[in-house]
């Protein structure tokens, strides 16, 4: 059985209702980047026939809210790996979502039990897998003791064969500064086999001029695999030197576009233990994410399909 290790926040999601009129209704839910990307890869995993344990690390209460959250993730059957963190209650935001499909967010999560675990370095000792999946949010609400310890213990992992995926995830408002959030992410890129990346924040922080060169800057980092996402434009692959466009997969409405990205990357970790090489795997993960954005919040309902007859075809 492989292991996969996600590792960040898991916040209550407060979603907007549409139509609930001045006296808004909001429904609850659980999401996060990374949380969302491994129940992605759990279904997924599952899809193709894939011998997979999923996993999140993450801090928690001893609330009822952080209950609720823990129960969902073992109905979604992800590992739970979490830390409790006494005094300190799950993260909250809330999102509204325009006509195309567009968020908007509000966030309380300064004193949340995963940005109080990830203060300090304790934690970082419980990662371990065959696969690590690592965000930017993770890292922008760890401590720098905590990222150096953090970087420390992946290099051990990949030493003795484990592989680390990063997403950049970059979020402007969580940092002090572009220029911390771009020497960081750098950082664990250099330590990753496996970097998600978004082109408009490659652009954002680097200023690069193209989707190639934003590749290419990323693989000369040290990355083996380096994918470059761009909404509906699709993604491109950089591989082995080779530099492919993957097409975004045909959605049959974009009812909201949060956790595209997250489900992308899910889908696409799964596709790679499925033994899918990259373009596949990327394929797949457009596959799910044109699913996810035709349903409202971060995490569609379970049975929901996210694969095309041909993908579960080629999986049997």
């Amino acid at each position: 059985m492989r292991e996969v290790l996600a590792v960040g926040e898991c916040m209550l999601e407060l979603r907007h209702m549409p139509g609930s009129g001045e006296a808004d209704l909001l429904r609850l839910g659980y999401a996060g980047d990374t949380y969302n990307t491994a129940v992605y890869a759990r279904r997924v995993a599952d899809l193709l026939g894939v011998d997979a344990e999923v996993g999140f690390l993450t801090g928690v209460g001893s609330d009822e809210y952080s209950a609720g959250m823990r129960s969902a993730w073992a109905a979604e059957r992800v590992r739970d790996r979490s830390v409790l963190v006494e005094g300190h209650l799950p993260g909250l935001y809330t999102v509204r979502v325009d006509g195309s499909g567009e968020r908007r967010f509000g966030y309380w999560r300064s004193e949340s039990a995963a940005r109080a675990l990830f203060a300090g370095t304790d934690w970082v000792a419980g990662v371990g897998g065959d696969v690590i999946h690592l965000s930017g949010i993770t890292l922008q609400i760890a401590s720098e003791p905590a990222r150096a310890a953090l970087l420390d213990r992946i290099a051990a992992l990949r030493a003795s064969g484990s592989r680390v995926s990063l997403d950049t995830n970059y979020r402007a408002a969580g940092w002090p500064g572009r220029a911390e959030a771009a020497k960081v992410m750098d950082q664990f890129c250099q330590s990753a086999d496996i970097v998600l990346a978004t082109w408009d924040d490659e652009s954002a922080l680097h200023g690069c001029g193209t989707l190639a060169q934003a590749a290419d800057r990323l693989a000369a980092l040290g990355p083996a695999e380096v994918v470059v996402k761009d909404g509906p434009a699709g993604a491109h692959v950089l591989t082995g030197g080779r530099f492919e466009h993957v097409p975004a997969a045909r959605a049959e409405s974009v009812t909201d576009t949060t956790a595209a990205g997250d489900s992308f990357a899910g889908g696409y970790l799964a596709a790679r233990l499925a033994g899918r090489d990259p373009v596949a795997a990327a394929a797949v993960a457009a596959q799910v994410a044109a699913v996810v954005v035709a349903h409202p919040g971060a995490i569609v309902p379970a049975g929901t399909p996210l694969l095309t007859e041909a993908q579960l075809r080629e999986a049997r």
